[in-house]
C-alpha cells in the first residue's frame, strides 16, 4: 500500500515539473518568433507615419553574421585600434640595412645643403616636427617633403627625411617698398591669362590634386606609435630643438675669461638703501655714468660681473687670464648729468654696490639640428682641437647642463652654436698587477696567470666621452655648455670641433 503510494506521488510530482517547463518555455519561444513582429524598424516598416531607413536593416545583418570574429582592421582578435589609426603595412622589404614597406630614396640624392636625418627608434613626425620647428602641428610639412612615406601613422628607423627649412611667420614677412623687403615676383600680364587663346585651366578631374596631408589638425598622427623597431620608449633621438638646451639663466648667469684686469668704466656707485648688504631684483642702485659722460639712455641694460681669480691652462700652465662671473643686470631707468638711476632687472647671484658692469650683449643661439652623439664616433684628425680649462662655480669637475670654459675662441674660428666632442685620448694600459707569485703547497702549485699585452699599442685614436655647444666666444675663449657627457668632464679634457 506504501509503495503504491509512494509511486503516485512521484508521479505526480513529475507532472507538476513538466507542466512548469512547459509553461515558462512556451512564452520564451512566443517571444523569440514575434521578434522580428516587434522590430518594425528592421524591417523597414513605418510606423508613427515615418519609414525607418533599410540601411538599418543591413547593419544589423552584417553585426550578427560577423559576431564571434575579430573586426576587420583591429591590431589583434577582439580589440579594435584606437580611433584614427591604421594597422601598420606587411609588406616590409630589406632595404640597405633596415627593414620597410616603402621606396626611400637614396640619401646620396639629396642637395648637399639640405638637412638630412635618418629617422631612429622613438621618432614620431610629431616630435621631429616640434624638435625642428618649434611647434609639433607643423608635422604635416615634413610628411610633405617626404612623400615615399605612404602612411604618417607609421615610420621605420633607417629611412632618411629631408627636413624643410623653417617656415616664414605672417608677422615677419617686411612689406614691398620698406628695407629688407624680398624683390616682386613678375607678374604676367592679366591679357595674356584671359585673352581668347589662353588654355583653360585643368579641372580637378582632368588633373586630380596630390594627396596633401591634413595642416589643420590638431593632434598628432592618430596612434602614432614610436617608430617602428623601438625597444623603448626613451630611445635617443638625433635632432632637438637648439633654443630648448640654452635657456635665460645660462646667457644671463655664466662667465667669461678677459686677458688682463683694469678698472671698469661703469660701476655700481651706490644704492638706494643704504644698510642692505646683498642687492636683488628691483632694488635701485646709482651708476657712475651719465648723459654727457657715457651711454646712458633709459632702456640700456649692463650685466654686473665680479672677478673670481685667475686661469691657467691646465696643460701649459700658461696664464689665460681673469675669470668674470655674471651676477646678473642691470637696467637704466633714468639718466642725469653724471650720474644714472637704474634698477636690477636680473638677478643671479647677490649683487653689492662697486661691482663692475660690462656691455649687456647676448647672442642667441641660433636653432639647428644637433649632431648624433654616439661614444663609438671616431674623432676626426683635421679638425681644431683644445682643452676645457675652467669650470663654473670653481668646480674641477662638471656634468651635463653644466658650463664650462675651454680655450678656443672666435680667433680659431669659433661662434656660438657650434658643437665641440669632449675626448680622452687613448693611452696604453699600465694598471696590470705588479707582483707575481709561484709557490708550492703540498702536492699542488699556485703561479700568476699570464696577462697578453699590446706591445705595438693599437688603440683606437681617442675615446668619446661627451658633446657642447658654445654660448658664448671670447677672442681666445669660449665658454659651452655640456649636452651629454657618459661620465664626469674635467679640467684638462680634450675637445674637438664637431
Amino acid at each position: 500500500m506504501h509503495r503504491e503510494r509512494l509511486a503516485f506521488l512521484t508521479s505526480a510530482a513529475a507532472l507538476v515539473l513538466a507542466a512548469s517547463f512547459i509553461g515558462t518555455a512556451r512564452p520564451a519561444a512566443q517571444e523569440t518568433q514575434g521578434t522580428p513582429s516587434s522590430a518594425p524598424a528592421v524591417e523597414g516598416r513605418e510606423e508613427g507615419g515615418a519609414r525607418e531607413p533599410q540601411a538599418a536593416r543591413e547593419s544589423d545583418e552584417s553585426r550578427q553574421s560577423t559576431e564571434g570574429q575579430a573586426p576587420e582592421g583591429t591590431g589583434r582578435a577582439g580589440v579594435a585600434l584606437q580611433p584614427g589609426s591604421t594597422a601598420p603595412p606587411r609588406n616590409l622589404k630589406k632595404v640597405g640595412d633596415h627593414w620597410t614597406p616603402y621606396d626611400p630614396p637614396d640619401p646620396e640624392s639629396f642637395p648637399p645643403d639640405a638637412t638630412l636625418h635618418i629617422i631612429v627608434p622613438g621618432d614620431t613626425l610629431w616630435d621631429l616636427a616640434d624638435l625642428v620647428f618649434g611647434n609639433p602641428y607643423l608635422w604635416p610639412q615634413v610628411w610633405n617633403e617626404n612623400r615615399y612615406i605612404l602612411d604618417s601613422h607609421w615610420i621605420y628607423p633607417g629611412d632618411p627625411l629631408l627636413l624643410p627649412a623653417r617656415p616664414t611667420v605672417v608677422g615677419e614677412i617686411v612689406p614691398q617698398g620698406q628695407e629688407g623687403a624680398p624683390p616682386a615676383a613678375p607678374t604676367a600680364p592679366v591679357a595674356a591669362a584671359t585673352g581668347p587663346e589662353a588654355e583653360p585651366a585643368e579641372t580637378s578631374e582632368e588633373a586630380p590634386a596630390a594627396e596633401m596631408p591634413d595642416v589643420a589638425a590638431s593632434a598628432p598622427p592618430a596612434g602614432t606609435p614610436a617608430a617602428q623597431g623601438s625597444d623603448t620608449a626613451h630611445a635617443a633621438r638625433t635632432v632637438v630643438k637648439l633654443g630648448m638646451l640654452t635657456d635665460d639663466y645660462d646667457l644671463r648667469c655664466s662667465g667669461f675669461i678677459a686677458p688682463r684686469e683694469s678698472k671698469p668704466e661703469y660701476f655700481i656707485a651706490n644704492q638706494e638703501e643704504e644698510g642692505k648688504l646683498g642687492l636683488t631684483e628691483g632694488d635701485i642702485v646709482y651708476l657712475n655714468r651719465g648723459q654727457s659722460n657715457g651711454h646712458t639712455e633709459t632702456g640700456t641694460e649692463y650685466s654686473v660681473v665680479v672677478r673670481e681669480g685667475e686661469v691657467r691652462h691646465p696643460m701649459t700652465h700658461r696664464f689665460m687670464g681673469y675669470y668674470y662671473k655674471r651676477l646678473g643686470a642691470v637696467k637704466i631707468l633714468a639718466a642725469q648729468e653724471t650720474t644714472s638711476i637704474a634698477a636690477i632687472s636680473y638677478a643671479c647671484d647677490e649683487i653689492r654696490t662697486g661691482h663692475a658692469l660690462v656691455p649687456f650683449i647676448i647672442t642667441p643661439v641660433p636653432p639647428k639640428p644637433v649632431p648624433a652623439f654616439n661614444r663609438l664616433t671616431m674623432v676626426p684628425p683635421d679638425k681644431s682641437t683644445g682643452y676645457v680649462i675652467h669650470v663654473a662655480d670653481s668646480q674641477e669637475r662638471a656634468s651635463t647642463g653644466q658650463l664650462v670654459d675651454i680655450d678656443l675662441g672666435y680667433e680659431d674660428g669659433l661662434k656660438p652654436g657650434d658643437y665641440l666632442t669632449v675626448f680622452l685620448p687613448s693611452e696604453p694600459f699600465d694598471k696590470f698587477p705588479k707582483v707575481k707569485y709561484s709557490y708550492a703547497v703540498r702536492n699542488r702549485r699556485f703561479q700568476s696567470r699570464p696577462i697578453w699585452r699590446d706591445d705595438n699599442d693599437n688603440l683606437p685614436p681617442a675615446k668619446t666621452i661627451g658633446q657642447m655647444v658654445v654660448v658664448f666666444t671670447e677672442k681666445k675663449t669660449a665658454t659651452a655648455k655640456i649636452l651629454q657627457s657618459v661620465r664626469e668632464i674635467e679640467i684638462g679634457d680634450s675637445i674637438v670641433v664637431y
